[in-house]
């Protein structure tokens, strides 16, 4: 797997697919060129119900079969993807996709499975929220269930960490300092690595985070920014309530 750019072919067999209108009319033209669905079973040890039920019942249909049809890259006609069982599809996606630095480095600090398997990420702070389902947001429409309790609580597709968790990819310093960092006596402080502020140039979404570093390093632009950001998430909640 290339580094951070997912590619069709990379999907593990678990995955399965849906096809547009077009690809399940060509999908099931190649079946019938190859000899109808009982010679097609034989070939690649299906049972014949099995895909029978795939064609009646419009199902997903399992990577490996899509791969043996259309090939290894073959990515135009999909329309979403799933795991196993009942699994929320992800629709929308483009391949190859890129799964970015950012992303990674917050799944891999940030992040944990839990008994069920289900990776939880979690953050006391809106803004990394907010940042998290962004990046989920840039592989595709990504299902997701938030909490608010003493911290904030995602939980996405079990499927889709599976996916991504083992990608290869290098430390965002952003999203570390998001993640883990303390600011004070004007360092940055994250784990063993202690910055000057003018080490850092990137963006912050860390609500607490922007605000500590805008403070120590004087900017009063950014600091009014970030406090009438906050006046206008605190109008907000109160109209709602």
């Amino acid at each position: 797997m290339s580094k951070n750019l997912l590619k069709f072919s990379d999907l593990p067999d678990f995955v399965r697919v849906e096809l547009s209108e077009s690809g399940k009319k060509e999908f099931w033209h190649r079946i019938e060129e190859f000899g109808g669905i009982k010679n097609f079973s034989q070939a690649f040890d299906y049972p014949s119900s099995t895909v029978y039920n795939w064609k009646n019942k419009d199902s997903f249909i399992p990577i490996e079969v899509i791969k043996n049809v259309f090939g290894t890259e073959a990515s135009d006609d999909v329309t979403a993807i799933k795991g196993k069982g009942r699994s929320r599809p992800i629709r929308n996606l483009e391949f190859p996709i890129d799964i970015g630095n950012e992303l990674l480095t917050r799944i891999d600090v940030s992040v944990n499975v839990n008994s069920n398997g289900i990776p939880v990420y979690q953050s006391s702070d809106s803004g990394n929220v907010g940042r998290f389902i962004d990046l989920l947001e840039n592989i595709g429409d990504v299902s997701y269930e938030l909490y608010n309790r003493s911290v904030y609580e995602l939980r996405y597709p079990k499927y889709l960490h599976q996916i991504i968790s083992n990608i290869e990819y290098t430390e965002d310093l952003g999203a570390l300092i998001d993640e883990k960092a303390k600011i004070e006596d004007g360092t940055i402080i994250v784990g063993d690595k202690i910055l000057a502020l003018e080490e850092f140039n990137g963006e912050l979404y860390s609500r607490d985070k922007s605000l500590k570093l805008a403070l120590a390093r004087n900017n009063n632009q950014k600091i009014q920014k970030i406090m009438a950001d906050e006046a206008k998430k605190v109008r907000k909640a109160l109209n709602q309530s």
